[in-house]
């Protein structure tokens, strides 16, 4: 099974092949939603765009999905392993660093 190691909190999660990075780290009381979108997001559906967090590397990720290129379309410009925690899917060990401080 694929690592997840977040890397500002120092907590490493062991999930399935084709997991997400959001639900392994709400479990893990790993911030990926900062300020009020704590309480006002999607919920994972990839709408809001606010679950924001680096994904590295990303041959062990799927190809970004509409909602990431919509939503990331500027971040990406200048960091190309931002990714929505919501949309990633882990394919092998990844390093994850969140946005939340």
């Amino acid at each position: 099974m694929p690592t997840i190691t977040f890397m500002r909190e120092n907590v490493q999660v062991e999930v399935p092949v084709g997991d997400s990075v959001r639900y392994p780290a709400l479990e893990n009381d790993v911030p990926v939603y900062c300020s009020l979108w704590k309480f006002a997001n999607c919920h994972g559906n990839g709408f809001c765009g606010t679950d924001r967090v680096a994904v590295s590397p990303s041959v062990n990720t799927n190809p970004l999905t509409f909602q990431e290129k919509f939503w990331l379309r500027n971040d990406l410009k200048k960091n190309p392993n931002m990714r929505l925690a919501c949309q990633v899917q882990v394919l092998g060990d990844v390093a994850v660093d969140t946005q939340c401080q």
